[in-house]
């Protein structure tokens, strides 16, 4: 018999869109690093094993789908960062040192929360985001009152533009 929990993930994945499958990636290394932490603490070797396993094939696959033709210096970037936490999940495997699982978490999270913000709020270039830069953001702020403008009037420029089609992860 099926698992409907299963099921219904496989449909979750089968119908996301690339944007929501990179989320998703993101989400599921860093659940298996915390995984990982758990088993590193409760000396259950097998079950850290396996958890970074899993955070490694998917930090791996990552990698793989990386458009260097496309993404260019931001592709490059990404690549070293990715072989950075395999080397440190790895370094973490051997050495049961905690604080490489962590290094790596605080990684995932941060590339995790930068591609949720690109991908949930897409904006002209040169538009800083505000939640990932709030001070730069607010100098932009302030930069368009003092020309006279506020963020409605961005907006109502954006609107008019041609569109751009739908936002396609390249990276």
């Amino acid at each position: 018999m099926t698992n409907p929990y299963k099921q219904y993930q496989k449909t979750q994945v089968v119908t996301a869109s690339r944007e929501k499958i990179l989320l998703m990636l993101y989400e599921g290394a860093i659940r298996f690093t915390k995984q990982a932490r758990v088993g590193m603490m409760e000396n259950k070797v097998a079950d850290k094993g396996k958890a970074i396993s899993k955070a490694t094939a998917i930090l791996s696959e990552l990698m793989a789908t990386l458009d260097f033709k496309v993404g260019g210096q931001l592709a490059q970037d990404l690549e070293n960062l990715y072989i950075f936490m395999i080397d440190k999940l790895i370094e973490a495997n051997i050495h049961n040192k905690v604080e490489c699982l962590d290094d790596v978490e605080r990684l995932l999270n941060t590339l995790y929360s930068a591609w949720k913000d690109v991908i949930e709020n897409p904006r002209p270039d040169g538009v800083p985001s505000p939640i990932l830069q709030p001070e730069e953001f607010k100098k932009y702020r302030d930069q368009l009152a003092a020309e006279g403008k506020d963020m409605s009037d961005l907006k109502r420029q954006n609107e008019n533009e041609q569109p751009r089609g739908n936002l396609k992860v390249v990276a």
